[in-house]
């Protein structure tokens, strides 16, 4: 009797292909995200940096005192809440429908 249940517990908790498959689609989700946030990351430091240029190569060619930062002339409230984040297009194969 202790071993037919020994059997069927081992049975039922032995590594199948669907059970390694399902604990392999959970890694990969991890994964993806985890770079689909270091992307994200990425537009932002290089919105960050091209804005900065701009406003550098602005202040070296007219001088300080001809250059105001244009995003403090903008009232904060007529932004809306998403354009001043970049916009990540990704490629139609890498967005899952789920």
């Amino acid at each position: 009797m202790m071993l037919e249940w020994l059997r069927r517990w081992v049975l039922s908790h032995a590594p199948t292909p669907e059970k390694e498959a399902e604990k392999a689609l959970y890694e990969a989700r991890m994964a993806l995200y985890r770079a689909e946030q270091r992307v994200r990351d990425a537009v932002m430091y290089a919105e960050y940096y091209r804005e900065r240029v701009s406003f550098l190569k602005r202040v070296k060619d007219e001088g300080i005192e001809n250059v105001t930062d244009m995003r403090a002339m903008r009232p904060y409230a007529a932004q809306g809440p998403s354009s001043s984040q970049a916009t990540l297009r990704l490629h139609p194969k890498a967005v899952t429908n789920e």
